[in-house]
């Protein structure tokens, strides 16, 4: 009786934290970060599936106040959520990067923000599988077959995604192009200052020590340690994701259109796209 009465305790605690404290947290969090006086927490803003998640959780777990967003401008925002609800999709809660925009419109505060970048093409099929539900309804991820997966990955992933969103979201939230500065390859990370921003850009491929001094020295804090978050592998679909990058032939043109372009250049350099393209045709191709 004890136990069962436990056991109904726990389960009413953890449907209240849920449904009402989490909510309610969010909320309060947002209205301050909309209305309150006080400094913006770092962001941690970029296109998904570059490695933030790792930064984010990193910052947390060293107690930095900072807050995780893809999206800022608000045009940028309805015109997601209306896609998604002509496909019939559940309409993701993007009120944070709304606040955030309030708050940087209204007012002229220092920000700090760490933005990352990935090699677009793995990025791609990262983020593709991140979504995968989106394509497949309620079929159980790990029952769909490889070769129906390519397809759609193929045919309907809208690739141009990463290349564009420094021009189409960061530049137009923060009036920045990044592509003013040069990046220094040999580096993997690079500090902008502009007006009232301080910004960090960092490559996801950079081993965990650059990560880890490049984040410690823009911050100015101590020692952090790297909190993995929202990895692939260890998914639902993980099985289905390897199997999908073991046999997916992607078209030479596919590759270098997204290597060509003014994002990939830009954050890499010649000889290190030439063996990313490589290692797609040779591992990739037949």
């Amino acid at each position: 009786m004890r136990n069962g009465l436990l056991s109904l305790w726990r389960g009413v605690a953890r449907k209240f934290r849920r449904s009402v404290m989490v909510p309610l947290h969010a909320a309060c969090e947002r209205f301050w970060i909309r209305y309150g006086w006080g400094s913006l927490p770092v962001l941690v803003y970029q296109v998904g599936k570059v490695g933030s998640s790792t930064i984010h959780y990193s910052l947390k777990a060293a107690g930095v106040n900072c807050e995780h967003v893809h999206r800022i401008v608000p045009e940028n925002i309805e015109r997601i959520a209306q896609e998604r609800r002509n496909a019939g999709l559940p309409v993701k809660d993007e009120r944070l990067g709304l606040a955030l925009n309030d708050r940087l419109q209204r007012r002229r505060d220092k920000v700090r923000v760490v933005t990352m970048v990935r090699e677009p093409v793995s990025r791609n099929i990262s983020a593709f599988f991140q979504n995968l539900a989106d394509y497949y309804g309620g079929n159980p991820l790990g029952s769909i077959p490889v070769d129906e997966a390519i397809r759609r990955f193929l045919d309907e992933y809208p690739h141009h995604v990463p290349i564009e969103w420094f021009d189409t979201e960061f530049a137009r939230a923060t009036g920045i192009s990044v592509f003013d500065y040069p990046f220094p390859h040999s580096e993997q990370w690079m500090k902008i200052v502009e007006g009232r921003f301080e910004i960090l850009v960092l490559r996801v491929e950079a081993p965990d020590r650059v990560k880890k001094e490049a984040v410690e020295a823009f911050l100015g804090i101590g020692k952090i340690d790297l909190v993995r978050a929202n990895v692939g592998e260890g998914k639902e679909y993980a099985s289905l994701y390897n199997d999908f990058r073991r046999q997916v032939r992607l078209p030479e043109e596919y590759v270098d259109r997204l290597l060509n372009s003014t994002y990939s250049r830009h954050f890499y350099s010649g000889a290190e796209l030439e063996e990313i393209r490589n290692s797609w045709i040779r591992k990739h191709g037949e």
